[in-house]
């Protein structure tokens, strides 16, 4: 055993020691043939785990978020070790409510981000070593920042680094740093910081919601559905249509970019009631792309037929 997990005898024969006291009934054996072992039939029960609490245990989460910190296999093996201290009745419950609930976090239609750092970044934050970053802007732009790393973020299959730059606590996201190299500095967390807390703040501040008003047709409601899901199906069937159908709906996106792709994405099964700037937008758009696609001159497989 000592070599086997790279430990002294003493060491085990200490680790025996605690046990003991801790009440875990071992015992040894001399001779040919002996050794310590286990009374028959003993096994260490999770005190207080009820059903509830072992399905939020069990639920089958597919890789996703742990599977991209490499941490997946770890969490089945932490699960294994508790399953282990179970009863066969709820061995087999667990067995089951796998069974039962499957998360899968990816997106339908959205690539997932590629975030070859996100490992290093991971390691920083786990090590609370100081790194220091080139990350591109959304314009493009290079910042070099140093930054103490506070916690990571996944949101939407979308990774984020929540630093601290001395200036200021914000999120970078991890697919556009170009390169990180971790210091040998390490630094305090800042007092009463809180990750989830920090996260919720920084969402309600940079995304706030963006109400819009719009008519749409019946043909427009599946695609709308499609995009918003069966929450809005009440809102849908309570708005009385006019006589030709349409219906005069209300609708929160995130913002007024948001709202336009998801409006162009309607076509001409929905129009924008308010505000007159989203309105506006749509229509500029919309000319853009006629103009585009209506000039047939600079087309070569136009000019070839």
């Amino acid at each position: 055993m000592a070599a086997r997990l790279r430990v002294s005898e003493r060491t085990l024969y200490r680790d025996i020691n605690d046990l003991s006291l801790a009440g875990v009934p071992i015992y040894g054996e001399a001779g040919p043939g002996g050794g310590y072992a286990l009374l028959p039939g003993y096994r260490l029960e999770m005190a207080g785990l009820n059903e509830t609490e072992l399905s939020t245990l069990f639920i089958s989460e597919g890789r996703g978020p742990l599977g991209d910190l490499d941490l997946h296999t770890t969490r089945e093996v932490a699960l294994s070790k508790v399953l282990s201290t179970l009863s066969e009745r709820d061995r087999r419950r667990a067995a089951e409510l796998q069974e039962l609930l499957h998360v899968d976090p990816t997106g339908w239609n959205f690539p997932a981000d590629q975030v070859p750092f996100l490992r290093a970044v991971q390691d920083a934050v786990w090590q609370q070593r100081r790194v220091s970053l080139t990350y591109r802007r959304e314009n493009g732009a290079i910042l070099t920042p140093m930054v103490n790393p506070l916690g990571l973020v996944v949101k939407a299959g979308t990774w984020y680094l929540v630093g601290d730059t001395g200036e200021t606590i914000r999120p970078f996201r991890i697919a556009r740093i170009q390169r990180i190299e971790a210091l040998q500095e390490t630094f305090k967390r800042p007092e009463g910081f809180q990750l989830a807390r920090y996260w919720g703040e920084w969402c309600a501040r940079f995304f706030p919601s963006y109400p819009v008003t719009l008519q749409v047709a019946p043909k427009g409601i599946p695609r709308l559905m499609q995009i918003f899901g069966e929450s809005i199906s009440d809102d849908l069937l309570s708005a009385q249509p006019d006589h030709t159908g349409w219906r005069t709906i209300s609708l929160v996106f995130e913002t007024m970019e948001t709202a336009r792709a998801a409006l162009l994405d309607l076509g001409p099964t929905a129009e924008v009631l308010e505000p007159v700037e989203l309105r506006e937008s749509v229509i500029a758009w919309a000319q853009a792309l006629l103009s585009r696609y209506g000039d047939t001159k600079n087309d070569p497989w136009i000019r070839s037929s």
